[in-house]
């Protein structure tokens, strides 16, 4: 211990004279460098990409990269009209599906060679007429969507006729014609800007285009990767909202809690510079702030609130104790800054750790947390001990009133929690900590790598987004949520029935596969056209034998439709699935791979995958690859400056149990809620552990700070309770509280971050006042010698 305080002591020498020598200069520093910061954080702008949620480096995102100009990629836009009474072929909803499809194929970033709709001249049918085959565009030439030109029945008979031989009924109509469906796909580079798309932008359009040409016969449905952004940019509003009051929730507590309004104001104060920091660096570094990471502003306000009401709480005491304010301040930072300044840096590795996970929108999140904690040792550690040299209380003597009161109102409180520290109650603590913990390793098995629920997750399930998820799973057989298998083969492999025929079983198998609503490849427009060919009949549907009569039914299909490459060496094969829930997901890549196990010596290869199911597959993967090993990493670096902090197993094993319980326990809680884990939640777990690292720090270090000092380690906890503990108590309680107004989000993520948080928040502090206590007990050495003596005292 000798040698820890040597180090420490050094520290304290060199930052001393810089915060309290020359307060001045060093605060008038600190102000500039909050201006220029504060400017830089006015240009903050949200920044969200799709490429940003994927895994690059995943073997299917190589697949992915590999076959995105000549397939697409997986970042679709669909525009679903929807008659309310009666069919499509009628003048007015045709005329409106024209102009979608304008409006669709002008949309900024839209890759105009892949804009789908019965409009579009790339979907054809295909009819056998006298002497030959004859192929024409789904809509007649001779239709018009003007204002003055009315078509006659025998023409919208005829636009009847073409849907059906078209073969696109259930993709681009409804299965009951009540409706049509306009299909895009979105470029991450705009194309005319040359910059990154701006997915408010185009999401404000789409909403544009619903506006406009939604009526009371006709709905509008928008689904997509761009609307999703839209939505949860949209209510920014709405979390700025819950930040403010949570920000007046927090001071509203602070104030009853330091019994002055004046002092409730500094941690609060120094807490919005270091967000203002925050964004700042974000924003000198390059970034914007992700829609997917608007919890991180909160946590590193929570992270500060905790560090400033430990450092207010100790000023307090000494003022208290007759101390003016700035011996107060220095007797303070003296007391906390190493053990608040190891906190930190240890929840600024944590955070770092979490960058080890390959996706650049979760190392963008570390980035972001890293950078904000990192601002909270400035602002905690050198702007709090400046302000509090400054701080006057005008009125002492009823000041002091109020700190007896509240003191003699926690006394009883502080006595009767000290007894955690005795072996029976440490024993019953024990034994409610391993029934948590089998409860949660119970539910463990159930948690969810990725989406557990249907529709988009981010949002409620009421919300307007997965209203028209749900209505266009209903009338079409395809929706937003696809996997394409690539069949890797040989040149001309159209035209080879071995290998059509290996593809055709292929998509036999997906087929009847559950989770899979249905399938779309070259062979199923193929085999109609030969159908077709053979006098409609039913039988014919199948993969012909004689290359040529293949070499003419898949010479229909064209590669601008994006089925086939140039020469036919690689075929995608959608596969359009119920749902995107991760059990799904799992069940669909696990029935691709089997298919290649059992036909390993054949001559295709079917290679997962884009689509945005083949896109939530490899990061599912990833994710529940990394998932342990990264927070693995996070309790090694905890451990490690631990070991630094307190030279001694003892105090790692009393912070480190306690937050490991939790930890566990949050899993379990979202396995019961049907949380999953994904790209959104898995930063959650690792960045709230910096709050209970917060609080363990503060808890064992006062507290062997008292057993040092002679004290019993009851009332050495006693004793830490009325210096620390009483302020990570009200930590605990202010921010479950102020995070617990998420719970009336719209955002259906940020509730359930809410209840994480809360869970979290709480759950860690009762582990700092209960758990880590009843540990010490058995692991730390004095409380084992004052243990043997009690037990030799009584024999």
């Amino acid at each position: 211990m000798a040698e820890s305080r040597t180090w420490t002591d050094r520290i304290l020498k060199v930052v001393e004279p810089i915060i309290f020598g020359q307060r001045v200069i060093t605060h008038l520093v600190l102000i500039a460098i909050t201006v220029w910061l504060g400017y830089e954080a006015s240009k903050t702008h949200v920044d969200a990409g799709y490429l940003k949620s994927i895994p690059l480096d995943h073997p299917y995102m190589q697949t992915f990269q590999k076959y995105n100009k000549e397939f697409g990629g997986a970042n679709r836009v669909l525009v679903a009209l929807i008659q309310e009474d009666g069919d499509i072929y009628n003048k007015e909803f045709l005329d409106t599906l024209k102009k979608v499809t304008d409006e669709i194929f002008f949309l900024p970033g839209v890759d105009r060679a892949r804009v789908v709709s019965i409009f579009t001249p790339n979907v054809q049918y295909v009819e056998v007429i006298e002497g030959g085959l004859q192929s024409d565009r789904v809509i007649p030439a001779g239709y018009r969507p003007d204002p003055d030109y009315q078509p006659s029945p025998e023409m919208l008979a005829k636009i009847r006729r073409n849907v059906g031989k078209a073969q696109v009924e259930g993709r681009l109509v409804s299965n009951d014609h009540r409706g049509a469906m306009v299909v895009s796909e979105l470029l991450e580079i705009n194309p005319e800007t040359l910059e990154k798309l701006d997915y408010r932008e185009v999401a404000r359009q789409l909403e544009d285009i619903r506006a406009r040409y939604e009526t009371d016969k006709v709905k509008v449905h928008i689904i997509g990767f761009a609307k999703v952004v839209g939505d949860i940019t949209d209510a920014a509003l709405e979390v700025v909202g819950f930040f403010m009051l949570a920000l007046l929730l927090t001071v509203t507590l602070l104030w009853i809690y330091c019994g002055s309004f004046k002092l409730s104001l500094l941690p609060l104060g120094c807490s919005l510079v270091a967000v203002v920091w925050e964004f700042g660096l974000l924003t000198v570094a390059g970034f914007g702030l992700d829609p997917f990471a608007i919890l991180v502003p909160f946590l590193v306000l929570s992270v500060s609130v905790s560090h400033g009401v430990q450092y207010v709480n100790a000023w307090v005491a000494e003022v208290d104790a007759g101390k003016s304010s700035y011996d107060a301040s220095l007797l303070t930072f003296r007391r906390l800054a190493i053990p608040g300044t190891v906190a930190l840096i240890t929840d600024v590795a944590g955070f770092a750790t979490i960058y080890l996970i390959n996706i650049d929108i979760i190392r963008e999140m570390s980035i972001n947390a890293a950078f904000g904690v990192a601002a909270i040792i400035i602002t905690n550690k050198m702007l709090m001990p400046i302000w509090l040299t400054y701080v006057r209380i005008n009125d002492m003597g009823s000041f002091r009133q109020k700190q007896i009161r509240r003191e003699h109102v926690g006394a009883r409180c502080w006595q009767t929690l000290s007894k955690v520290t005795q072996p029976k109650v440490a024993h019953w603590i024990f034994a409610v900590c391993l029934g948590l913990l089998a409860a949660a390793l119970w539910k463990y098995p159930d948690l969810q790598i990725g989406d557990a629920q249907e529709g988009v997750p981010e949002l409620r399930p009421d919300s307007r987004y997965n209203k028209d998820a749900r209505a266009i799973v209903r009338n079409f057989n395809i929706g937003v949520d696809v996997m394409t298998v690539i069949a890797e083969t040989e040149k001309d492999a159209c035209i080879r029935y071995p290998i059509m025929e290996e593809v055709d079983r292929f998509l036999w198998h997906m087929e009847n596969t559950g989770g899979v609503q249905s399938t779309m490849s070259l062979l199923t427009i193929a085999t109609k056209v030969h159908g077709g060919l053979n006098e409609g009949r039913l039988d014919a549907e199948v993969v012909p034998r004689n290359r040529y009569a293949l070499a003419q039914i898949t010479s229909m299909v064209p590669t601008s439709s994006g089925l086939l490459n140039d020469d036919c060496s690689a075929l995608a094969l959608l596969l359009f699935t119920e749902d995107h829930k991760a059990a799904t997901i799992s069940k669909v890549v696990d029935a691709v791979k089997e298919f290649n196990r059992e036909h390993s010596g054949g001559r295709v290869n079917f290679a997962l995958a884009s689509g945005n199911v083949g896109v939530m597959a490899a990061t599912n993967e990833v994710i529940e690859e990394e998932e342990l090993p990264v927070v693995g990493w996070v309790y090694v670096v905890l451990v490690v400056f631990l070991w630094l902090s307190f030279r001694n197993m003892s105090g790692i094993l009393c912070v480190v149990l306690p937050l490991s319980l939790v930890s566990v326990m949050a899993y379990g809680l979202m396995a019961m809620l049907d949380i999953g884990l994904k790209v959104a939640t898995l930063p959650v777990v690792a960045l709230a552990v910096g709050i209970g690292v917060d609080y363990g720090i503060y808890i064992y270090s006062t507290l062997e700070e008292g057993v040092k000092r002679g004290l019993s380690l009851q009332l050495a906890f006693q004793r830490t309770l009325h210096k620390t503990g009483k302020a990570v108590i009200f930590t605990g309680i202010a921010l479950g509280g102020s995070v617990s107004t998420w719970l009336m989000s719209g955002l259906q993520f940020q509730v359930d971050m809410g209840l994480l948080l809360v869970f979290m928040f709480t759950a860690n502090m009762f582990g700092s006042i209960l758990v880590l206590p009843a540990l010490a007990r058995y692991l730390m050495k004095e409380g084992r010698e004052e243990l043997r003596g009690n037990r030799a005292a009584i024999d």
